[in-house]
C-alpha cells in the first residue's frame, strides 16, 4: 500500500514555476522576470478568471508582475484547447460519480424487495461509500498522467495557473502549451 501511495502522490505532485518573457509596465523591459516561488496557497488574481501561481518580479525595477503574468496567460492560452483526452477522462469520472450511486441505490432497493436487509445491505454500502474516493484518486491519476507525457520526450511541465479554472501548464524543456481540466 505504501508503494501506490507514494507513487500516486509523485504521479499528481505538480511544480510551479514561469519561464516566459514579460513586459513590465513601469520600466517596459522585455525579459524573463525574476521568479520568487510560488504560491499556491496564496495565489494572486490577476483578473476576473485569471489566477498566478508564481511570485514574479521584474529583475530592473523590482515591481510585481501580477497583472502583466495574467495578461500573458490569457493571451499564451487564449486559442489552445484542451486535450480530447483530458475531455474524455472527466466525462468518465461524471458518468461513474451518477452510476455507482445508482447502482448502490438499485441494489438496495431490489435487497430490501427481497428482504435481506441486515448484514448485506450493510457491507454493500460500506464497500460503495469506499468506491468514491477511489474514483476521484483514479481521475486525477489519469490526469497527472497527460502532463507526463509531452511530444519531445522528456516532459518538464510547470503550472504557470488557472484560466477559467482550467490549469496551464508549459512544458520547461519544449515549450508546450497544455491546459487541463482537473
Amino acid at each position: 500500500m505504501s508503494w501506490f501511495l507514494t507513487t500516486y502522490r509523485n504521479a499528481v505532485r505538480q511544480r510551479y514555476g514561469w519561464n516566459v518573457t514579460l513586459t513590465c509596465m513601469k520600466c517596459a523591459s522585455t525579459n524573463m522576470p525574476r521568479y520568487e516561488g510560488a504560491s499556491p496557497n496564496n495565489e494572486m488574481n490577476a483578473g476576473d478568471d485569471v489566477i498566478i501561481y508564481a511570485r514574479l518580479a521584474c529583475p530592473q525595477c523590482k515591481k510585481r508582475l501580477i497583472d502583466e503574468a495574467g495578461n500573458k496567460l490569457v493571451e499564451l492560452f487564449r486559442d489552445v484547447s484542451i486535450p480530447e483526452k483530458n475531455a474524455r477522462i472527466i466525462r468518465d469520472f461524471i458518468a461513474s460519480l451518477i452510476m455507482v450511486p445508482l447502482t448502490l441505490a438499485f441494489t438496495l432497493f431490489i435487497g430490501m424487495r427481497m428482504g435481506w436487509w441486515g448484514n448485506n445491505a450493510f457491507a454493500l454500502l460500506v464497500a460503495s461509500s469506499g468506491l468514491i474516493p477511489l474514483l476521484v484518486m483514479l481521475m486525477r491519476y489519469r490526469v497527472a498522467l497527460l502532463r507526463s507525457r509531452c511530444s519531445c520526450g522528456k516532459p518538464d511541465y510547470v503550472i504557470m495557473g488557472l484560466l477559467n479554472n482550467i490549469a496551464c501548464y508549459h512544458c520547461a524543456s519544449c515549450g508546450k502549451l497544455l491546459p487541463l481540466r482537473d
